[in-house]
């Protein structure tokens, strides 16, 4: 831990004389400029999953569309779980299609936290390199990530179709929130995959923060069923209102647009503060590696 004082301290002052402008435009014209390494490097970790297996590919569908069939057996058939009030109309949507949304967007945040970590760890190659774009290592996994989120947000939409009979028209709107989380995702990636080359015991407590994150978000329960006490920990939960918002998108509920303000404006402000703290701690990764 004393390492990554270190050196932050050494990069501080340099990091306050740094333009505005040139914190805000320096991450989106790095991701312009590396835009087709990236999809060649999220094609082949999209790949390394399946690498082997018989249906290739096929696992993108096969894998949201079996957890799907699961959570519906076992939350509706077995447990016979109600999601309070969750209808569209006059029409209800099964609690297995509810949990199945929220699953699927925690897994984005989570497997961000979880597999950053080792981003620049598990790639000490690139480090050496002096022309390799460090910084899009973590953004590698966070698009890999978010390709399983869409396919299985899409198989969301087809099963409320079919089980439901009814696809709500704002549901194109889901991208408003999800945008929102994703940039808010790439300035946690930045920032955990920076301290984790100084602090290697990152990569045993991102799991536990994960789990932290799905219980105290409305993922696997309805937020009024959470005592006044604890909606606390709901309010300052990135997944919270992404996840809500979502929801009611895909299934005719009402929502807030205002809500989505200040949470862009969080992200935006994340998104920034992660790549910068990333840059600057990056001339000391050769020196733990």
């Amino acid at each position: 831990m004393s390492s990554i004082v270190c050196a932050v301290e050494k990069h501080s002052s340099g990091m306050t004389r740094l333009p505005l402008n040139h914190l805000v435009v320096q991450p989106l014209r790095a991701l312009n400029r590396y835009r087709h390494l990236i999809a060649g490097l999220v094609q082949r970790d999209i790949s390394m999953r399946f690498r082997q297996s018989t249906l290739d590919m096929l696992w993108l569908v096969l894998q949201p569309l079996a957890q799907l069939l699961i959570y519906s057996f076992v939350f509706q058939a077995v447990l016979r779980v109600r999601w309070g009030e969750p209808h569209t109309g006059a029409l209800s949507v099964p609690t297995g299609l509810m949990l199945f949304v929220g699953l699927t967007i925690h897994t984005l945040l989570a497997e961000t936290l979880i597999r950053a970590p080792a981003a620049i760890t598990g790639n000490v190659s690139y480090v050496k390199k002096v022309v390799f774009p460090l910084a899009i290592l973590p953004v590698v996994i966070i698009l890999s990530s978010l390709v399983f989120m869409v396919a299985s947000l899409v198989i969301s939409v087809i099963a409320s179709l079919l089980l439901v009979g009814y696809v709500a028209p704002t549901t194109p709107l889901i991208v408003l929130p999800l945008l929102a989380l994703t940039v808010m995702t790439f300035g946690i990636g930045w920032l955990v995959a920076a301290v984790g080359v100084f602090f290697r015991d990152l990569n045993q407590i991102m799991p536990y923060i994960t789990t932290i994150l799905l219980f105290t978000s409305p993922i696997c329960f309805p937020r009024n069923m959470v005592p006044q006490q604890f909606q606390g920990l709901l309010t300052i939960n990135p997944l919270t209102m992404p996840v809500e918002m979502t929801r009611d998108m895909m299934f005719g509920r009402p929502f807030d647009l205002s809500e989505l303000l200040p949470y862009s404006a969080i992200a935006l402000l994340i998104f920034f503060i992660g790549y910068s703290i990333f840059q600057k701690l990056r001339p000391g990764f050769a020196d733990v590696l």
